[in-house]
């Protein structure tokens, strides 16, 4: 979780679009590396975590704030960063 603050926190200044897509592909790649059924809340409470950092770290870009939750919410939206979804992948242990 720290990591993805620091990442947050060091890229605020840059424009968007560079580097918004490497947070959803950082994501995307824990998602897939945790997302077992049994891991929702954790993938769940590090993407609120994530999600409050951003709006935190982006509305102190300027002096006034940027965002509003609405607005924020539109450019998750944009740039398409959703909300991980737990995969239907099934461990099988053959004990034999």
């Amino acid at each position: 979780m720290s990591e993805f603050y620091q990442y947050i926190k060091a890229k605020r200044s840059t424009k968007l679009n560079t580097w918004m897509p490497q947070l959803k592909r950082k994501l995307m790649g824990f998602r897939n590396y945790f997302g077992l059924p049994d891991n929702s809340r954790s993938l769940d409470r590090l993407y609120s975590y994530v999600l409050h950092s951003l709006y935190k770290w982006l509305n102190r870009r300027s002096g006034r704030r940027s965002y509003n939750w609405s607005n924020f919410k539109k450019m998750l939206m944009y740039y398409a960063i959703e909300r991980p979804r737990v995969s239907k992948r099934f461990i099988h242990v053959d004990w034999y």
